[in-house]
């Protein structure tokens, strides 16, 4: 009997141990489970972050794009046409190589320097001073360097006609007898040289009228005179085309001395007359 109670005893042991080591694979599994539930469950929730993140980069990306592109609209250069005036006083034609050019200032006083058609410096003694009306046009203009043709040429707008507007000029004349006006004279040439005032005291500079007359009542008018004062005199020139007329005087302390006349042509001195003053 005590042997039957002690094999019993034997059989339940070993199958409550059995037991239990059964049980530890299904808690492993459940701790499996649970666990790869949990990742699964925690993975949603982080992908819509990502995808939010991916669409504000596309966005920032986008931005530079539209204002690169506004820039470069905002740096394209716009020509501007320079201002060309009707209406002006002429103060100045001075024929050039490829162009006459004409000082003209508006009525308020802003200075031009315009290129014009070679007939207009031709009529210097009517426009010179006046209040006149410039009509402009594009002209086929030379391109050079220099007088010599080089085949190029550019387009321009240049003053092709010029019309007086007001006859009664401000200025004084060479006939003036105001202090700002000088007439010389050795008895077989008289000259007047007016507008005196419009030498600065830099050589080459000023805008002086001549005119000569000689025994005979016969009379040259020129404008555009420049003086230069260097070696002890002053010398002031005019041209008229191939010809050059220099007026020279010393320099003294009284200012008195007398002036001496030199007409050339070219390198060739056609006239010299001394003693006037």
């Amino acid at each position: 009997m005590k042997k039957l109670i002690h094999t019993i005893s034997l059989i339940l042991s070993c199958i409550s141990l059995f037991s239990c080591t059964n049980s530890q694979p299904n808690a492993n599994t459940r701790i499996i489970e649970t666990s790869t539930n949990t990742t699964a469950q925690s993975q949603p929730e982080t992908s819509p972050k990502t995808e939010t993140q991916a669409d504000t980069s596309t966005a920032t990306k986008s931005v530079p794009q539209t204002v690169s592109s506004t820039t470069q609209k905002s740096q394209i250069p716009q020509t501007k046409v320079p201002k060309q005036p009707e209406v002006g006083t002429v103060k100045e034609l001075v024929n050039g190589d490829l162009l006459c050019y004409v000082t003209l200032v508006d009525e308020k006083g802003i200075e031009y320097n315009e290129g014009a058609s070679f007939e207009i410096c031709a009529e210097e003694a009517k426009f010179f001073n006046k209040k006149v009306r410039a009509s402009y046009q594009i002209e086929s203009v030379s391109d050079c360097q220099s007088i010599e043709p080089c085949g190029k040429t550019r387009k321009e707008s240049i003053i092709t006609n010029m019309e007086v507007l007001d006859e009664k000029s401000s200025t004084k004349t060479e006939d003036s007898k105001s202090s700002k006006s000088n007439t010389i004279s050795n008895g077989e040439w008289t000259i007047t040289i007016g507008n005196t005032d419009s030498w600065t005291g830099v050589n080459n500079t000023g805008n002086l009228t001549y005119k000569g007359c000689d025994s005979q009542g016969k009379c040259i008018n020129l404008t555009g005179g420049k003086i230069s004062c260097r070696d002890g005199k002053c010398v002031t020139g005019w041209t008229n085309g191939d010809y050059l007329y220099i007026l020279e005087q010393p320099i003294t302390e009284d200012g008195n001395s007398p002036s001496t006349l030199i007409v050339k042509k070219g390198d060739s001195e056609i006239l010299k007359a001394t003693g006037l003053k």
